[in-house]
């Protein structure tokens, strides 16, 4: 096979430039972090120990490639190889990973053509050899990363366990590529090969009673503890089981479990996912059980837009939150939504009197301008009420 390297000649004006952005080489690697984290938003993401990590390769890779360039040897990629194993280990997606490549690539063209214009006596012919070798470098890093980034996912594959894993959070995070990649199957993962499915995230200590409740009723389940929940993935034997496995959940269930609707691919993991995440955020804070979007759909509204709920929140809410007797009055209206408007009900839940709930929703209708007597109005209350109980969360 013919080495890429030796095929990439360096210009005397390319080693010169290169040599002295070399001793410029920390403040460079500064600007390459700070641009990687501003454009991409999977590094952006990431925690303390991981930044830095990032930040001390971006240093290595530069140093590594400008004194090859500045001393005119073949270019090494030892960095870079290794750069690409620690990104595939730790799951950093390979479209963020060569994005990060192309940010410190153009970032280092800039700053080597900015160089070469200011040398004396400098030609535009020179200055496009000189930009034409670089991106015959970035090529090649672009593909030593590829390459290396895909052997170390096969690699970290080979125990069945820990592939079964892998290909669980390609999954789940919708990574299709790196599924392909591995081969992933269905049976690979231990689910049937063909659906429908339900995708479920719960509280992590749920996984064994979750998979035992499913496996009373002949349903196969598969589960990966994440970061903060837990994510599983339900086989259905028919479509029409899809309300007898979320009432399986409902009752083993210690705290919020969220459950998708029924999908027949399995790539549409990930979609389904983020509407089990939606269907457990919409659930009141510290109730226990299992539903879907459909069970609370304007709770469901509020909890897909944070942004659109604060605004409700300050619009319909903030007159009562500003009230000295906003804890009973917030109490009586959340329990009063919750029974479905009965008086009685919310009486005998608060251990009070019916015209004492009366009049303290007597004064949130004071209060809002909004009553509980009318359906546009108690919308609006409700999706407020939601709002806070998600804000509190």
């Amino acid at each position: 096979m013919t080495d890429r390297r030796a095929e990439i000649v360096v210009s005397p004006l390319l080693a010169r430039c290169a040599g002295e952005l070399l001793n410029d080489v920390a403040a460079l690697a500064d600007h390459v972090f700070e641009a990687i984290l501003t454009e991409d938003a999977f590094y952006a993401g990431l925690g303390v120990e991981r930044r830095a990590d990032v930040r001390v390769f971006n240093e290595q890779i530069l140093f590594e490639l400008l004194t090859c360039l500045s001393r005119g040897r073949p270019i090494g990629t030892d960095s870079t190889r290794e750069n690409a194993r620690r990104r595939a280990a730790q799951g950093v997606p390979i479209a963020s990973l060569l994005h990060a490549y192309l940010v410190g690539g153009r970032l280092l063209c800039e700053a080597l053509i900015g160089r070469a214009k200011v040398v004396p006596g400098v030609t535009l012919e020179e200055i496009a050899q000189l930009t034409m070798t670089l991106w015959a470098v970035f090529d090649l890093a672009s593909q030593t990363v590829n390459d290396v980034y895909r052997e170390t996912l096969v690699e970290l594959a080979r125990d069945d366990e820990r592939r079964r894993l892998i290909l669980l959070d390609a999954l789940f995070e919708g990574r299709v590529a790196d599924w392909s990649t591995l081969g992933g199957t269905p049976r690979a993962i231990g689910l049937p090969d063909r659906g429908p499915y339900l995708c479920v995230v719960a509280d992590r200590r749920d996984a064994p009673a979750l998979e035992r409740a499913l496996q009373r009723h002949g349903m196969r389940s598969v589960w990966r503890p994440r970061a903060d929940h837990l994510a599983g993935v339900v086989a259905l034997p028919a479509a029409e089981d899809a309300a007898r496995a979320v009432q399986a959940l409902d009752r083993a269930a210690s705290g919020r479990t969220g459950v998708s609707p029924a999908y027949r691919g399995v790539r549409e993991t990930a979609d389904a996912r983020r509407l089990a995440v939606l269907a457990r955020d919409s659930m009141p804070p510290g109730s226990r059980g299992a539903g879907t979007i459909a069970d609370d759909p304007a709770a469901a509204l509020v909890a897909a837009s944070p942004d659109l709920a604060a605004r409700l929140l300050t619009t319909v809410l903030d007159p009562v939150l500003a009230h000295p007797d906003r804890e009973s009055l917030l109490e009586v209206l959340s329990a009063w939504l919750d029974t479905g408007g009965s008086t009685t009900e919310v009486a005998a839940r608060l251990y009070c009197h019916r015209n004492t709930v009366r009049n303290r929703l007597d004064r949130v209708a004071q209060l809002t301008g909004r009553s509980p007597d009318r359906p546009r109005d108690t919308a609006a209350l409700y999706a407020a009420v939601r709002a806070l109980q998600l804000k509190t969360s």
